[in-house]
């Protein structure tokens, strides 16, 4: 399977009343290689996430995945599936209903997924991604990696045809280097981003094939 770039050419944002954008300038990362953004602090992180995602407008520039320019669409329609620091799961749920709570609801013809479609959902991506974990335990009872693992399988599950993913590394969270690895190796035909907020941190990432800095925009 041939994957498709994720670039980012000449953008900016603002956060906290100042424009943001990222030096250099063109983002570029290829399929099945790793790039690292290096923002100031955690909410700084969090806004250009935010401008990725489709949470948030950009000031200008384009984002595109391939050749198609995704700037204007809704995150729904992106592709970027996130894996949040920490996993970001919910502790009240067990692992498997973590892993398939992107699909809740409804499908894209308004029917309701099955309770066998969501177990082979989750049988499916747990194999793709040689997730050896008690589906029927908690998150509190997993290694902080596994956390990480279960929490990729969930955006795996959300996004079915993923472009790129998308790892936040936060200071006071686990390190992101596993989920990165097992990334790669299940899915080498997609990007990875790896936006953090600590360079302590990223430099144990290993090597990655380009790094980026948040930093202030020029002009308005």
């Amino acid at each position: 399977m041939t994957g498709r770039p994720l670039q980012l050419d000449g953008l900016s944002w603002e956060h906290g009343g100042r424009p943001r954008a990222l030096n250099p300038g063109l983002l570029s990362v290829a399929a099945g290689r790793v790039g690292v953004v290096l923002a100031e602090d955690a909410g700084d992180a969090n806004a250009f996430a935010d401008v990725l995602l489709g949470r948030a407008w950009p000031v200008r520039g384009r984002i595109l995945s391939g050749r198609e320019e995704v700037t204007s669409l809704p995150s729904r329609e992106r592709g970027v599936a996130l894996v949040p620091a920490g996993g970001g799961l919910l502790p009240h749920l067990t692992i498997e209903q973590n892993i398939v709570f992107g699909l809740r609801g409804r499908d894209g013809k308004g029917h309701r997924y099955g309770k066998d479609f969501l177990r082979g959902q989750v049988r499916f991506i747990t194999d793709r991604l040689d997730l050896d974990v008690p589906l029927d335990r908690r998150p509190y009872d997993l290694s902080a990696d596994q956390r990480l693992w279960v929490a990729f399988a969930r955006a795996m599950c959300h996004w079915r045809r993923p472009n790129a993913v998308l790892v936040e590394d936060r200071a006071g969270h686990p390190p992101c280097h596993s989920v990165v690895g097992r990334s790669l190796a299940a899915f080498p035909h997609l990007p990875v981003l790896v936006v953090g907020d600590e360079g302590d941190r990223i430099e144990t990432l290993g090597a990655p094939s380009a790094r980026w800095e948040v930093v202030d925009a020029d002009g308005p």
